[in-house]
Parts: structure tokens; sequence; C-alpha cells
């Protein structure tokens, strides 16, 4: 038994252990599978029927929480059971999706991407886009009709289990103020000979510029970070977007992708600090 962790995303070379599901209970999450609150997703593309259990988590009155895997490394959804023994599987939930389907000139991607919230609910994002090939447009042809060669859309829906054990869709609340924060990040066994002269200046710039920041040498899957008056506090999971035998830093803002910079120089570094929050340089008017 474990328990799942905050973000789940997809990651097609990921090498987590998957263990085999019974055919039976492979058999009743095919069944189940495309029969799920919330928005079903856009791109065109076929179901897997190969899956694995990468975590169980257990819920109180003796259900459990499953956390599948395709072995695409495409998928991965979350599933209740009956527990005590019967895993009878009582709801499904997509919970994290990297696809892409190229025909022709057109290419379509879908990401989907959950936070799981202190309250224990799952918010999960969804997005989808369409590119078709510009290679015999003109700008102008962009110009006039932009939709005919790209169109983008973008979902947030939240989930909570109830007493049945099932996933219900729920009214998103959004407390959360926004925010701009830095976790500076390196291994312990590997420390990059410059850290501790490079570190300390790029928190300084944070400082000066309103940035939270959180230096950290390990669970990198529980991260808080603090603002400078402690009156705001946020838990994350970085793991999805570093290497852990690596160094470097993770930017991250209120309804934006967080961003991986691995470490460099001081100046390298900063510029990418720069860039994520747009701040404006000092030799900008």
């Amino acid at each position: 038994m474990d328990v799942i962790r905050d973000t789940l995303t997809s990651d097609v070379h990921s090498q987590t252990t998957l263990y085999p599901l019974q055919e039976e209970v492979l058999e009743s999450f095919l069944e189940k599978a495309l029969d799920f609150q919330g928005k079903k997703w856009t791109v065109k593309t076929s179901f897997p029927d190969k899956w694995g259990v990468e975590c169980v988590e257990r819920l109180p009155e003796g259900r459990e929480l499953w956390l599948l895997q395709s072995e695409n490394r495409e998928w991965r959804y979350l599933i209740t059971t009956s527990g005590f023994g019967t895993q009878r599987i009582l709801d499904v939930l997509p919970v994290a999706m990297s696809i892409a389907n190229q025909r022709d000139e057109n290419l379509e991607t879908e990401n989907w991407q959950t936070l799981r919230l202190p309250s224990g609910e799952f918010r999960t994002t969804k997005e989808y886009e369409w590119i078709h090939s510009v290679s015999k447009a003109t700008k102008q042809d962009f110009i006039n009709d932009p939709g005919k060669y790209h169109r983008k859309t973008q979902l947030t829906e939240q989930f909570f289990i109830n007493d049945q054990g099932r996933f219900e869709l729920s009214e998103m609340v959004d407390t959360l103020p926004d925010y701009n924060a830095v976790v500076f990040y390196f291994n312990p066994n590997d420390k990059p000979e410059m850290w501790d002269e490079t570190a300390p200046m790029l928190q300084a710039f944070c400082e000066e510029n309103g940035i939270m920041f959180e230096e950290v040498s390990g669970n990198f899957n529980r991260v808080t970070i603090r603002n400078f008056d402690l009156s705001f506090s946020l838990e994350t999971d970085i793991t999805p977007y570093i290497d852990p035998v690596s160094s470097g830093m993770v930017m991250m803002r209120k309804d934006e992708t967080p961003k991986a910079i691995h470490f460099g120089s001081f100046e390298y570094m900063k510029m990418e600090i720069r860039r994520y929050f747009k701040i404006r340089s000092d030799f900008e008017s």
C-alpha cells in the first residue's frame, strides 16, 4: 500500500514498475473506462488494451484507490474498488494522458494532468491542440483565418470521491491567489561546485522581484513554498518536471505550466527567470 502522489502526468519515457492486473479486473476496467464523469477527450485515438497497476492506496470503509497506467505510458487512470479482497471496480477516472495523432497535414495533441488538492479532490486540466500545416499558406492567409491553421482549447474540472466510492464532478472554487515561485533543487550526492555561490544570488534576485523561492535537496514530491510574511503557502510536487539526479530550478506561476532549467551560470539562470516571469531588463526603458 502507498499514497498516490499529488501531481499526476503522463511520461512516455517513464520506467515506473507496473504490476499485472487480474484478467477479470482488466476486463471490467476496459468495459468501464470510456464511461466517466467530465469531458471526454477530443483527439482521434485508439484506447489501449494493455494496462498495469502502479500504486494502491487505502480509502475509508475498506475501499481502495488504484492508479493504473497503460503499457505505452500515454494514459493514467484512477479507479476505486470495493476492497476487502473483492477488487470490484466502483468507478473510473482518467487523470493524465499525453497523446498525439498526425494525419496528412494535421497534427492533434491532447494532454491531461491532475493535481490532488489538500482537500483530497482531484483537479484535472485538459488541453487539446490542433495544428494544420502552414507550408502552403501565406502570412496573410494565416492572418485572415488563424482558426484554419491552429486551434487550442483548455478546460479544468474537479472531482471528489463520494460516499459510494464514485468520482463525482464538483463545483470548482478557485481560492488560490496569484503567485510566482522558484524551487531551487540539487542532488546532495552531486551538488554543483558553484551552487553555494550562485543560488544565494538568484534567491536575492527573486526576493527583489517578489518571487517566492525554496531550496530543496530531497522530498521533491512534497515541496512547501511560503511567501515572505508566511501568510500564504503552497505544497507542490516537482518530480514530473525534473531529473532527480541533476540540479537546477523549477519556475512556476498560477495557471501556467512549470518550467525546469538545469543548473548553469548565474547570468543564464537569471535570464531564464526574467523570461518566465516577464521581468523587464535593467536596460529596457
